[in-house]
């Protein structure tokens, strides 16, 4: 992997990392607000509920004893030793997360926070008595316009704007109506929902400026290894050039003393495929260095690959096979000529050597949309279990034997897709009918 492709992988990391971390926090808040709504909305049903049982009253509360107070004092000890068991004390801490009551504290401090109005009808519907004692934001009228509209809808206990309600329907026909304000409340559990956004909006931007500094550091061991192969691939190439070199000439030197024989003529060939090899991996190396767009120009497409067709023309006839090209004229696109033919080379190259015997090899060129599209094809009655995935993966070859009698290295197609992905295009191979199809859609 070389170093566009290890920043390029990076930036994805950064964006998805963001994006999970965005959506569980805002996920969280939302919960948070549910939670909490969920709450007000538990203690208001039991509000209701008991100021309905009361007939829309809030009962005095007791006048406290000195017998009383020692009570209290005793229990409040308790609370303090809190000896209960560990299931009692859970069900009390949940039952203040989620605003359930067991028992309504009727206390002076419940009396005057508790701003509500009621509203009690006769069995004919008619309003026989108001209580708006407890809030002074409605009057009479403002309370029997509310009750006419909600004893006359379904369900029993609701909300309607900062009002929890709850309806009571008697048997004979009569009802009562309770309204309860909890503007503070809800006001409450929304500016707790804002401040989470916001807060959490600040997390998300930070978090994602930080990912993008820190994954410079995360991916620099990546992009110096991704350096070193390549300085090692190609100081290696050249040191390996002398000894081959010293090797080709002694071997010539015996050739012409000695005459050739199957010992020097294995020799010179085992020479060459490692020249060949050498110059592959040289050219890998420098297909997957980053493109400079500098040296890039306006290319015929059309030209190269004819010319390239041209030159390969004569190596199909001597191996039987037929060559055929379609090629659109004036295919022009922004690109390098050489890594243009290199391409074409690269493709008819491979279909010489593993087209069927007898065989049509062909080459189709065309412009699509912005994009040009090179397809190369040749006959392989043998490939329909073929997995094609595998084509492009270094050093691959179908043979499993890896016979050298047709030569190359199975790395052939891979410089052939780096190519292409200098040109943000794809590259596939796929089987047809007894034919094979490599096809390229180059950006140029």
């Amino acid at each position: 992997m070389n170093e566009q492709a290890i920043n390029k992988l990076r930036k994805k990391f950064v964006i998805v990392s963001t994006l999970a971390f965005s959506m569980v926090m805002f996920f969280v808040s939302g919960l948070i607000f549910m939670v909490n709504l969920q709450a007000v909305r538990t203690e208001a049903r039991a509000v209701t509920q008991f100021l309905v049982d009361h007939n829309g009253d809030l009962p005095e509360p007791e006048e406290t004893t000195e017998n009383q107070t020692d009570s209290t004092a005793s229990s409040n000890d308790d609370i303090i030793a809190d000896t209960r068991p560990f299931d009692e004390k859970m069900e009390d801490f949940l039952n203040t997360l989620f605003g359930e009551q067991n028992e309504i504290d009727n206390s002076m401090d419940m009396r005057y926070a508790t701003r509500y109005f009621a509203v009690i009808t006769d069995t004919q519907g008619n309003v026989t008595s108001v209580k708006t004692n407890h809030i002074s934001s409605v009057n009479e009228k403002g309370a029997e316009k509310y009750a006419s509209y909600l004893i006359g809808k379904k369900g029993d206990f609701g909300a309607m704007g900062n009002y929890y309600y709850q309806v009571d329907r008697h048997t004979d026909g009569s009802a009562i109506l309770v309204c309860v304000d909890y503007a503070n409340q809800i006001r409450t559990s929304y500016r707790i929902l804002y401040l989470a956004m916001i807060i959490l909006s600040f997390g998300v931007i930070l978090s994602g400026i930080l990912m993008h500094k820190l994954s410079f550091r995360m991916v620099a061991p990546e992009i110096r290894n991704s350096e070193q192969q390549k300085a090692f691939i190609t100081n290696a190439s050249h040191e390996l050039k002398t000894p081959l070199a010293v090797i080709r000439a002694n071997t010539e030197a015996d050739s012409m003393i000695n005459g050739e024989n199957e010992w020097n003529t294995s020799t010179m060939k085992q020479v060459d495929r490692m020249t060949l090899l050498i110059n592959n991996l040289v050219t890998i190396v420098r297909a997957e260095e980053k493109e400079n767009k500098q040296e890039r120009t306006d290319v015929n497409a059309s030209t190269a690959v004819n010319e390239t067709i041209k030159t390969y023309q004569p190596v199909a006839e001597q191996e039987g096979l037929s060559l055929k090209g379609n090629v659109q004229e004036d295919v022009h696109m922004t690109a390098n000529e050489s890594q243009i033919r290199q391409l074409a080379t690269i493709f008819l190259d491979n279909a010489v050597k593993y087209c069927d015997k007898g065989g049509t090899i062909g080459v189709d060129l065309s412009k699509k949309g912005n994009a040009v599209k090179l397809v190369i094809s040749n006959d392989y009655k043998e490939g329909a279990e073929v997995d094609y995935s595998l084509f492009f993966n270094r050093f691959y070859r179908q043979d499993k034997s890896h016979n050298t009698d047709k030569g190359g290295f199975g790395i052939g197609l891979s410089i052939a897709e780096s190519l292409v992905k200098q040109y943000k295009g794809t590259i596939k191979a796929s089987w047809k009918d007894g034919i094979i199809y490599f096809t390229c859609i180059l950006k140029g």
